[in-house]
């Protein structure tokens, strides 16, 4: 072990599943959610207000999130791919890094996503949900009660959990990690890394946070005015169909978002319990915590539900960065701290991506990141960033003030003034006056997927295919039609 490993810095890397950006309680956004575990560590640290998910994706986001690599790197911009076990990722993994270059003691609880499911991706130890967890509430006496309500991962109908708020996910993945603190090595500083599976549906929170909502102001969904129009991307007009979820009523979509803020705040109140643990053992000044998600929910926005779109309720998420206060102290960390700002109680405009946590730690760490990391320290962005991402169906470019999308089918476009339009409501790629602005955005992703020889762009243009929908067709598909019970989470 590095001699130098006891003085560095522990972390704890908090990962909730399609937590939108706007769900926080220091966002002060429509939304009335109660997170004050959350708005805490801003408090303490600094609140990323923009940042985003380079590809809105579960399983391109844990390779992203643990190796500082964006889909457009790692090659994997869409699930069950070749999965996060490719040399470039491997080699990268941050507990990989941690542990045979720093010392660390690295242990993940939680939603890996993983494939194979129990690769290790570089930890020492995992306790897995679902698998672990199910074999869990079979101890328990509660086998076949993972979702025991009947709903899949995808449904968006609200439910109650089939199991006491004990024996829930959230409880057990904060259970395990406060389990983990009592028996890591003491001697060593540790990583661990806590991947919850809420507030991905199937929205059930168990009492009393499926009732918690039901005297706040819900707000309306927002409606693009692209939205039922010719400049709609047949993409997402598509995803609507093969979801039902222009079948969803306001009364439906009322409850289900009073469910999705139970679940959010049902996670906070839980790692309150794994805070104050940290706190008892001495932890906690010593510890670097961040927290974020792999992406957003629409949550009926634009009468769209679940994710893969660069619309704000899906690409942008939470991230939230609190350092270590003899860390702090001891270290100058960049042009953030240069800047004679202090480093709590901040909030950075400038974009982020969830690519920036790994070269983070790693400075923290004192290690350094590899130099072809699109991902960059959250205490060295600069106002001039922009920042650039891709999934099977569009890609996107964004220099934090005004965002451009361009979807492969047809070729739609979008273009959205961040500054005035944080709801992606007024699509002005058609605005003459904005055609400078437009132009130069687009030159920008162009190069950035030449550069990194992505299929999505070809000799100088962007991606183009022809589209039709087969309604019908879409409508007997339904993608989000996965049944439970499940044993072990097939059909994720």
């Amino acid at each position: 072990m590095d001699s130098s490993a006891a003085e560095k810095p522990n972390i704890v890397y908090i990962v909730l599943d399609q937590w939108r950006g706007d769900c926080l309680g220091v966002a002060d956004s429509a939304h009335p959610v109660m997170t004050p575990h959350f708005d805490q560590i801003a408090y303490e640290g600094i609140w990323y207000r923009r940042a985003y998910a380079d590809c809105p994706i579960c399983m391109p986001q844990r390779a992203t999130m643990l190796t500082g690599f964006s889909a457009s790197q790692h090659g994997m911009p869409y699930n069950n791919m070749s999965g996060p076990r490719s040399p470039i990722v491997m080699e990268q993994s941050l507990p990989f890094r941690l542990t045979r270059e720093a010392g660390y003691q690295t242990k993940a609880v939680g939603k890996m996503h993983f494939w194979p499911e129990r690769a290790r991706f570089g930890f020492e130890d995992i306790s897995l949900h679902p698998n672990d967890y199910v074999n869990f509430l079979e101890e328990q006496g509660y086998g076949g009660a993972y979702r025991g309500h009947g709903l899949g991962g995808n449904e968006v109908y609200p439910a109650v959990s089939a199991v006491p708020e004990r024996l829930t996910h959230t409880h057990w993945i904060v259970d395990e990690g406060i389990r983990f603190l009592g028996r890591r090595d003491p001697d060593c500083p540790f990583m661990l890394w806590l991947v919850f599976e809420a507030p991905h549906s199937p929205f059930d929170p168990p009492a009393p946070y499926d009732r918690m909502y039901d005297d706040f102001v819900i707000p309306e969904a927002v409606i693009g005015d692209w939205v039922g129009t010719d400049d709609e991307p047949p993409s997402l007009t598509a995803d609507r169909i093969a979801r039902n979820a222009d079948r969803i009523s306001p009364q439906i979509l009322k409850r289900a978002r009073r469910h999705y803020y139970g679940q959010i705040t049902h996670i906070d109140y839980q790692l309150g319990r794994l805070f104050g643990e940290l706190k008892r053992r001495g932890l906690y000044d010593n510890t670097v915590i961040v927290i974020t998600s792999d992406h957003g929910e629409h949550l009926g926005d634009h009468r769209l539900f679940a994710k893969v779109s660069f619309l704000e309720s899906s690409a942008r998420v939470p991230i939230i960065l609190r350092l270590p206060r003899a860390h702090d102290r001891k270290t100058p960390l960049g042009p953030l701290d240069a800047s004679g700002g202090r480093l709590y109680n901040r909030r950075v405009n400038s974009p982020a991506l969830t690519a920036d946590i790994v070269p983070t730690l790693l400075q923290l760490a004192g290690l350094q990141p590899a130099a072809e990391m699109d991902g960059v320290s959250l205490l060295q962005l600069s106002d001039e960033r922009v920042v650039c991402g891709e999934t099977q169906q569009s890609v996107f470019v964004t220099d934090g003030r005004y965002k451009f999308i361009h979807y492969f089918a047809n070729g739609v476009e979008q273009l959205f003034d961040l500054s005035t339009d944080s709801d992606d409501l007024f699509n002005l790629a058609a605005v003459d006056a904005c055609a400078d602005v437009k132009a130069a955005l687009k030159s920008r992703l162009v190069a950035y997927l030449t550069e990194r020889a992505r299929p999505a762009a070809v000799d100088g243009e962007l991606l183009t295919e022809p589209s039709s929908l087969d309604v019908d067709e879409l409508r007997a598909r339904n993608t989000a039609a996965w049944r439970g019970p499940l044993r072990y989470g097939d059909g994720y």
